[in-house]
């Protein structure tokens, strides 16, 4: 460490003047923790200094993972708390919280592909529940099931033109 980043610490970490801790540490041969001590028997240690440093980087730690929990808890409430509902005309065939559908889209990929055929089949999957972001979610699988509904057509006219030959 140079001259100039050990005095720029001593600043830091004392609170002392620049001026004062250049010269405790030319007085004590460079050694930091000697120009410690003498900046302290000097009475021109700020011991607050150290703390605040500490309790400032504590304090954006901890905002830091206050902004990061507000979203990652909306988040797992609402995966917990709403349901996707799963039917086919009037009979129910599955009610499974959202977050169990998540993992099992995730750990079996082969469940999204399966759940677009469901409803070239006419099932009908929707979400309830009373989190925010129901009704954005229900719009989406809406215009799944729209996709689905077309790609239905698609195979059926296809199926027809294959019957002709």
């Amino acid at each position: 460490m140079e001259e100039f980043e050990k005095i720029e610490e001593l600043v830091r970490v004392t609170g002392s003047s620049f001026e004062d801790a250049t010269n405790a540490l030319r007085a004590c041969d460079g050694n930091i923790v000697d120009a410690m001590v003498y900046l302290e028997k000097l009475g021109k240690l700020n011991t607050g200094a150290a703390k605040t440093t500490g309790s400032t980087v504590d304090e954006k730690c901890r905002k830091a993972f206050e902004d990061v929990k507000k979203p990652a808890g909306k988040f797992v409430d609402f995966m917990a708390k709403n349901k996707l509902n799963i039917k086919k005309g009037d009979d129910t065939f599955a009610t499974v919280p959202v977050g169990a559908a998540a993992v099992l889209g995730l750990v079996a990929p082969i469940a999204i592909p399966a759940a677009f055929v469901s409803m070239m089949c006419g099932y009908e999957y929707s979400f309830s529940g009373n989190e925010a972001g129901v009704d954005k979610a229900n719009e989406v699988m809406g215009k799944a099931e729209e996709a689905a509904a077309k790609a239905k057509e698609a195979a059926e006219k296809a199926k027809d033109e294959f019957d002709k030959i």
